[in-house]
């Protein structure tokens, strides 16, 4: 799964609000920090940002750091989505538009908007996974979605429970009760989050029709560009990873794709990326994926990834990670 560098963006940018060291967090994460520049560029693999949670985590000790994550100033950098949901006309449009406009973020939504007869359930379902990362996720959502339903006009005796499967530890429940309030259930079966559903169609009183069109018609824009724009560079990292061992030149990938050489150039620096670095990021996938199964030689994954010798690759390798694929391998087995 991919998603929008803009994620990352604003965790980063979260980090500077909270006063954490940044770039020292980003070096861990070996994210470049001019790479976090560029809200449009192309997309990144979702395990980027499942790294830089496990970093955060790890770095500041704090189990709970969804929490902070999900209230934090940083959120504002999703622009589109603030202004939609801070003109909009009420709660029921702003969730019709966060499901309609997800494609901006990422390739599926999180959540999804359930109604039983008076009630109300935000059911989440976090795309991020991995240890400590679910949790994130979870109260990341639960928070900012709380804020959102008090935001939209929620009134506190209309909250019903809030659900979440984590357990919580007995000296982080204050920080929960005072964000959430005392309705919070621990160690559930799902994440949700359950309110009365007269909440939905209640006016917002920051509602302005014409800045809310507005909003709605810039976010419009963006997603049709963003979905011109995917085409490209999908069909290029499918084929690659398809074609893998084999590695077909651009000229081969541009007949593939029916276009010439030279409008694939131009394509992909419009999506700040090239056709060299696509085939990179594909053999580091595939590598990641062969890497898992501690079963297979090296050999042979150097072998799946098209290189010409066990060398070749450890160098390719190190470039991407810093490391070696052995003891990559054997971090991340001993992660699990």
């Amino acid at each position: 799964m991919r998603i929008s560098p803009l994620n990352l963006i604003v965790m980063a940018h979260t980090l500077d609000v909270e006063g954490l060291e940044r770039e020292r967090i980003l070096k861990r994460c070996q994210l470049d920090p001019a790479s976090l520049l560029n809200e449009d560029g192309e997309w990144v693999p979702a395990e980027h940002f499942v790294d830089m949670i496990r970093v955060i985590l790890a770095e500041t000790g704090d189990a709970a750091f969804g929490l902070i994550a999900g209230k934090s100033l940083a959120l504002m950098r999703y622009s589109l989505m603030t202004s939609l949901a801070l003109f909009s006309p009420n709660l029921r449009h702003i969730f019709d538009d966060v499901k309609h406009f997800t494609p901006l973020l990422f390739e599926e939504p999180e959540y999804t908007l359930v109604e039983r007869a008076d009630e109300a359930q935000v059911l989440m379902h976090p795309w991020l996974q991995g240890e400590g990362c679910n949790r994130f996720r979870h109260d990341f959502l639960v928070t900012s979605i709380l804020q959102m339903l008090r935001f939209g006009g929620m009134r506190d005796d209309e909250l019903i429970a809030i659900e979440v499967p984590h357990e919580c530890e007995p000296e982080l429940q204050p920080r929960y009760i005072a964000l959430w309030g005392n309705k919070v259930r621990f160690g559930q079966r799902n994440c949700r989050v359950i309110f009365k559903q007269a909440a939905l169609d209640r006016p917002m009183m920051s509602h302005d029709q014409v800045a809310y069109a507005g909003a709605h018609e810039r976010a419009a824009q963006a997603l049709s560009a963003r979905m011109n724009r995917i085409d490209t560079a999908e069909k290029v990292r499918q084929w690659l990873l398809s074609a893998l061992p084999a590695q077909p030149s651009m000229a081969e990938t541009a007949r593939q794709l029916g276009m010439s050489e030279r409008t694939l150039r131009r394509n992909l620096a419009d999506l700040q990326t090239s056709y060299q670095a696509l085939v990179q990021e594909c053999q580091f996938l595939k590598a990641r994926s062969l890497l898992a199964d501690e079963q297979l030689p090296i050999k042979h994954v150097a072998h799946c990834l098209g290189f010409t010798s066990v060398a070749s690759f450890h160098r390719s390798f190190r470039r991407w990670t810093g490391t070696t694929p052995t003891l990559w391998r054997e971090v991340q087995l001993k992660g699990q």
